[in-house]
């Protein structure tokens, strides 16, 4: 049986052949790519799941507020902050182990076998920008989505990826934030749609991971059961397998990103084909229609 050739990251694609290249790199690396996720950033979306299914379970024990200063106050508790925060740190992690697994295929090539220590060492190398570059691009969002929301929006675009920038070109945090922020100028509508069109299909996929926390919260509510449903521990497996679950799924986002970064990399640097030039000598580079 033929090797299949390894997938070329650093080159231009059009908005078609980014999702189609998405899905054949998430199924060539599916196991890989899923072991990494699962013991990187498992642990985290796991104690996250843990902590949303007991706060689920004191809402429904409680109810729902009576005015919406009651129900915000709902919101403000230990176990809330908690599902928040440990949700923040799997989603980060996640797209982090995304982003180092495809630079280290960039580097190694399909023939080597990429292990989740691999990943973690590569996540290690630049973790102090990838916390503070996060944690300002957090900030500078949610300011942006206070003032009108649209500004949120288009930073939130701008700034899909400074993880890549951050493992790949090890920048600093503000200087991979703006690095971010200059490769999408020009291709802003292409990347949000492209997150989009993922988000909706991820957002399908995972709804058999929704299932059981749906049925939960259906059958708390119609009073059947005999409150089996509304068990806190049935609550927490139920929001566990939610979010463990929808943190894998998301991947697809994080690798359609991957794809776009490289995509524009190779659209402002020409990195990819002076490369392909120097090392082949031979042979013309397709590259694809403009993007809309």
């Amino acid at each position: 049986m033929a090797t299949k050739e390894p997938i070329v990251l650093l080159q231009q694609r059009d908005f078609g052949q980014k999702i189609n290249a998405s899905f054949d790199f998430a199924i060539r690396n599916l196991g890989p790519l899923v072991k990494a996720i699962m013991l990187i950033a498992g642990p985290p979306a796991l104690l996250s799941g843990i902590a949303q299914g007991m706060f689920q379970s004191r809402l429904l024990t409680s109810g729902v507020g009576k005015n919406s200063i009651d129900s915000l106050y709902q919101y403000l508790t230990v176990d809330y902050f908690f599902v928040m925060l440990f949700s923040m740190i799997a989603y980060t992690l996640s797209y982090a182990v995304v982003c180092a697994y495809m630079v280290l295929y960039e580097e190694r090539g399909s023939g080597i076998q990429i292990t989740p220590s691999d990943v973690w060492q590569k996540i290690l190398q630049t973790l102090s920008a990838t916390v503070v570059s996060t944690l300002l691009a957090m900030v500078a969002i949610l300011i942006g989505f206070v003032f009108f929301f649209i500004p949120g929006v288009y930073l939130a675009v701008c700034f899909q990826l400074y993880l890549m920038v951050v493992i790949r070109e090890k920048l600093s945090a503000t200087e991979s934030l703006a690095r971010s922020r200059n490769l999408v100028t020009g291709k802003w509508w292409s990347t949000f749609g492209l997150m989009i069109i993922m988000s909706i299909i991820a957002g399908i996929i995972s709804i058999v991971f929704q299932f059981p926390m749906l049925l939960a919260t259906i059958f708390t509510t119609l009073g059947l059961g005999d409150g089996i449903a509304s068990s806190p521990v049935i609550l927490v497996v139920a929001s566990t397998i939610s979010i463990v679950g929808s943190n894998l799924i998301n991947g697809l986002i994080w690798i359609a990103a991957g794809f776009q970064y490289y995509n524009l990399v190779e659209r402002h640097d020409g990195s990819g084909l002076r490369a392909e030039i120097d090392s082949l000598g031979s042979g013309d580079v397709i590259r694809p229609a403009e993007e809309f």
